[in-house]
């Protein structure tokens, strides 16, 4: 019960036991009780300045401090509750004396709960020195920047995933859909659906062994491989480019498989080369001449929104093509097939988009493999200075992610996304 609550109640049952009894003496008490919460309740009248600076940018789990300058400009002495309301900050609560006219400077410790872009929601509570009556002042929201920290980001490099890219590119084109019909046992591969294991031979046989079925149909896939300078991934355990690796596992998937496979390779001017039906990942590798590059791609994303109409023209006159390089090569794709595009869709997501449009209208299942250049990032790279860098362009990635997914379906990967058996081979 409030206080102005339990003293509104005694001068009640003071005036009920007055008239009850004919005594004044519990009457006089109770318009005293009156006469006081009155008075308290007219000279209350507040009039609080609050105002509160936090970071630029905090990290995860990590304390920082919040500098509140606070000034009671009414003529009531009281107290100051400060407390936050956010679900996303753990924050203590500040309590504080203030007389009129008084100013303070004040610190309270906001701990973020989580990553990314949260909003702080402070409220300031001002009491009068009874208790009997207050006022709530809802502070501005704010939105505090939280990067994870050092530590955990090179925590997280170190867990070791299992490889399931290669299965999710399948699942999510829709490749010939299994029967009934048993075909074989065999041995697990990385990229096999865990689900088809068969634990009775597994535990016979001492190793992984899975069902195969047979499959409804053999299509065509076709590999769109960007080969342009600026989309190539270093993978520095085996200083070998990552986009060599990763086009060898596509092929040496598929044709374990029976698939046949067309490879298209382009860069930003048009289709550098079509390879049909290559025997093998390492010979498709030889006929696309993908050289190990060194170094990282620019990892700010490209706007959705793209260049001017004018700027576009004026590019493509320079280029002396009026299409892009991914365009060209979806228009090379027959009609009906299964479509793999190996690329980075910060580097052009208009045009992934374009290529989408088309291979769909041909009738085309297609999937966007993506490396994300920001997996690519050695943990001993990461310093305080880069890493609220790498942190904003990987929020833009996945903002530009979320547009692109309704339009076309993208699969992200990282370094750990690779076949054991591919790298040793190459």
């Amino acid at each position: 019960m409030r206080r102005t609550d339990l003293l509104l109640s005694l001068a009640a049952v003071l005036s009920a036991g007055a008239y009850l009894t004919g005594n004044i003496l519990p009457a006089l008490l109770a318009a005293g009780i009156m006469g006081y919460y009155s008075t308290a309740r007219l000279s209350f009248n507040p009039k609080v300045e609050v105002k509160r600076e936090i970071p630029e940018r905090g990290t995860e789990l990590e304390p920082l401090k919040a500098r509140l300058m606070v000034k009671n400009l009414s003529e009531t002495g009281g107290r100051l509750r400060i407390k936050e309301e956010s679900e996303f900050v753990f924050a203590r609560e500040l309590e504080v004396s203030i007389m009129p006219g008084e100013a303070k400077l004040l610190e309270q410790t906001i701990v973020p709960q989580r990553k990314g872009y949260i909003p702080l929601k402070g409220k300031v509570i001002f009491e009068d020195e009874p208790g009997f009556f207050y006022e709530e002042i809802q502070l501005d929201e704010e939105k505090l920047l939280v990067l994870p920290s050092a530590r955990s980001i090179r925590e997280a490099l170190k867990v070791k995933r299992q490889v399931e890219a290669i299965a999710e590119v399948e699942k999510a084109l829709g490749i010939g859909l299994e029967t009934l019909d048993f075909k074989e046992l065999r041995e697990f591969h990385p990229g096999d659906d865990v689900r088809k294991i068969d634990w009775k031979s597994t535990s016979r046989l001492g190793e992984l062994m899975i069902k195969e079925f047979y499959r409804e149909t053999l299509s065509e896939i076709y590999l769109l491989i960007n080969v342009d300078r600026k989309f190539r991934r270093e993978l520095r355990k085996v200083k070998v480019d990552y986009l060599v690796l990763i086009t060898a596992q596509l092929v040496e998937y598929f044709r374990r498989f029976g698939y046949r496979i067309n490879g298209i390779a382009y860069n930003d001017g048009g289709i550098v080369k079509m390879v049909p039906n290559p025997r093998d990942g390492k010979s498709f590798i030889g006929e696309l001449k993908l050289a190990p590059r060194r170094g990282l791609p620019p990892i700010k994303a490209a706007s959705l929104e793209g260049e001017s109409l004018l700027s576009r023209k004026i590019l493509s006159l320079r280029r002396r093509v009026y299409t892009s390089g991914l365009v060209r090569a979806a228009l090379k794709v027959e009609a009906n097939s299964y479509v793999v595009i190996v690329d980075d869709i910060g580097l052009h997501p208009r045009e992934i988009l374009k290529a989408a449009g088309i291979l769909r209208k041909g009738g085309s299942n297609a999937v966007v493999l993506y490396p994300n250049p920001v997996f690519f990032m050695g943990k001993d790279e990461l310093d305080e200075e880069k890493l609220e860098l790498l942190y904003r362009r990987y929020l833009e990635r996945k903002k530009l992610m979320r547009k692109l997914i309704g339009k076309v379906k993208i699969i992200e990967v990282g370094p750990k996304d690779l076949i054991p058996k591919v790298v040793e081979k190459l």
